[in-house]
């Protein structure tokens, strides 16, 4: 008898394992990254950018997304109360703690969305906006149609689970990048690091507020099924890159891969910035390492540096001009600063010339002749040295006379 009892808690656990370690392969697959410029909106990176996956606390973003727009509208204001129905108090954490019955302001409520992704805070904004969190949700989809998101669809203004909430990397970018274009003076509020109500301190879930260089926002995420969720957002030398990562295995993980993006990111922008900049290179290879696309330099491989060379030259107007990134090889390289290096010579030997002739003109009137001048220039040079010729005999002549 105990042999199969045993035998029957094998089977069990056998089944269990089985169970979560598919759960974990479908988290896998389900993961997705992209990072875009805020700027121009190019896509500097992406991977899964158009998979549905579940957005999680991301969905808040919708959420604040059209509380900002009811205060740029004067449909709510900052310092308006509003109502905490039963409904709002019995979500599921993260929650304030709200109780039914009692306000909450709408500053408070952005508060608690931005740094611990209150749950309840967003129902007290939905029903405040929409009648109902179902008719808001409705209002969040309608909205992130008008925004070009088209596989996105939303069921609830917090993010908690459900079948039929989904999105995409790509589409949580648009968003993101919609919320500091359209509202840039309340998308500050991303920046907030710690939040404090009623003497409680929510710290942000962003850990890399405060961290990491630039960033300032944007917000995090996790369900069972969507995994860990970030959209983050980082302005360096004046630029906003924005980035998105769904699906981590962690919050660790999931926090490598955003500042690996955004690290990586930089260093690329940075890098052809320089070269804009007419910046010196040590070596040819350097430069046409820095001329060449991103997916080519991961397999370039390593070279001697042997002779110095700067990657700027100076044109013919005096003006420092850089070398444009059609050079590909260092013949090809070499070939177009030859073709520059003469016409600077030209235009260097030019200048004397012009002083030369000037100068020739002076001492038209003594020994030296025209012998070197051209034949049209003959009957106009003997005209001047005529009239000069009868000027000056007089004065040379007068004083021998008055010597006889």
């Amino acid at each position: 008898m105990r042999f199969y009892i045993n035998h029957a808690v094998k089977i069990i656990c056998l089944f269990f394992f089985l169970w979560l370690t598919e759960g974990t392969a479908v988290q896998a697959l389900t993961s997705a990254s992209i990072v875009i410029c805020a700027e121009t909106s190019t896509v500097y990176h992406e991977h899964n950018a158009d998979k549905t996956i579940p957005p999680a606390s991301l969905t808040k973003m919708m959420t604040l997304y059209l509380t900002f727009k009811a205060l740029q509208e004067g449909k709510l204001f900052a310092d308006q109360a509003l109502p905490v129905s039963k409904l709002a108090a019995q979500q599921d954490p993260c929650k304030l703690g709200l109780k039914p019955g009692t306000t909450l302001t709408v500053r408070h409520a952005i508060l608690g969305l931005v740094t611990k992704s209150a749950n309840d805070a967003a129902v007290v904004l939905a029903e405040a906006l929409g009648g109902s969190e179902a008719d808001f949700a409705n209002m969040m989809t309608q909205q992130a149609r008008k925004l070009g998101m088209t596989k996105t669809i939303f069921k609830n203004a917090s993010g908690l689970p459900h079948k039929k909430q989904i999105t995409t990397a790509r589409e949580m970018a648009i968003l993101s990048h919609t919320l500091y274009k359209h509202f840039p003076k309340a998308s500050k509020v991303f920046q907030e690091q710690k939040f404090v109500y009623k003497g409680k301190v929510h710290a942000n879930h962003n850990h890399l507020l405060g961290k990491v260089k630039g960033v300032d926002g944007i917000k995090t995420g996790f369900t069972n099924a969507s995994g860990f969720n970030l959209a983050a957002s980082m302005v360096r030398d004046n630029r906003r890159i924005i980035a998105v990562v769904l699906g981590g295995e962690s919050i660790k993980a999931r926090d490598k891969k955003m500042v690996q993006l955004l690290e990586t990111t930089y260093a690329n922008l940075k890098a052809k910035k320089r070269f804009q900049n007419e910046t010196e290179y040590d070596c040819i290879e350097d430069l046409i390492f820095a001329l060449s696309p991103s997916e080519e330099r991961s397999n370039a491989p390593s070279v001697k540096k042997e002779k110095l060379l700067k990657a700027v030259y100076l044109s013919n107007t005096g003006h420092v001009k850089t070398l444009e990134a059609k050079y590909k090889t260092v013949d090809a390289l070499l070939e177009g600063i030859e073709h520059e290096l003469p016409q600077k010579k030209l235009t260097i030997q030019k200048k004397p010339n012009k002083k030369k002739a000037s100068t020739e003109k002076k001492p038209v009137g003594k020994k030296t002749s025209g012998k070197k001048k051209s034949i049209q220039e003959k009957p106009v040079v003997r005209k001047e040295r005529t009239t000069k010729n009868i000027k000056k005999i007089p004065k040379k002549k007068n004083p021998v006379k008055r010597a006889r």
